[in-house]
């Protein structure tokens, strides 16, 4: 079984419906003719969703594509290179403020209250911020 086909078992499961049940839901609400049998080889692996069904998947049980697909967003949020050893050679992070500011967004993103369209929407506005950056040093 894929990682895809594993979470999208999980999240039936939580919800406690059947395929069929769960076929019926989808086909009414997005008004596509999805059986109980291309559910089944979604989450037994033996074939994937294409890309419309994953986006109404990830509607219909409320979370990204990113997620179904088995990407893990808070370990990207939070990375090792913002941590800078600070010793003689090196001043680190030279700016406390900007410091503060990462030990403030760290134990932020420890609370169990974000979700992961939350930490999907900070990492995005992140690397809009990053890629500026880094234009406005090319030119």
């Amino acid at each position: 079984m894929n990682i895809t086909g594993t979470i999208l078992k999980e999240l039936r499961v939580k919800k406690n419906i059947t395929l069929e049940q769960l076929s019926t839901e989808l086909n009414e609400k997005f008004n596509v003719n999805l059986t109980r049998s291309m559910l089944s080889r979604w989450e037994t692996g033996k074939s994937i969703p294409v890309y419309d069904h994953l986006k109404r998947l990830a509607l219909y049980y409320e979370v990204t594509t990113d997620f179904l697909l088995g990407f893990n967003h808070y370990k990207d949020l939070i990375t090792n290179d913002l941590e800078v050893p600070l010793d003689s050679t090196n001043k680190g992070i030279r700016n406390p403020k900007k410091r503060s500011t990462i030990e403030s967004l760290t134990k932020l993103f420890e609370d169990e209250d974000f979700t992961n369209k939350d930490l999907l929407l900070i990492k995005d506005i992140a690397y809009v911020i990053k890629t500026r950056k880094h234009k406005d040093a090319e030119k």
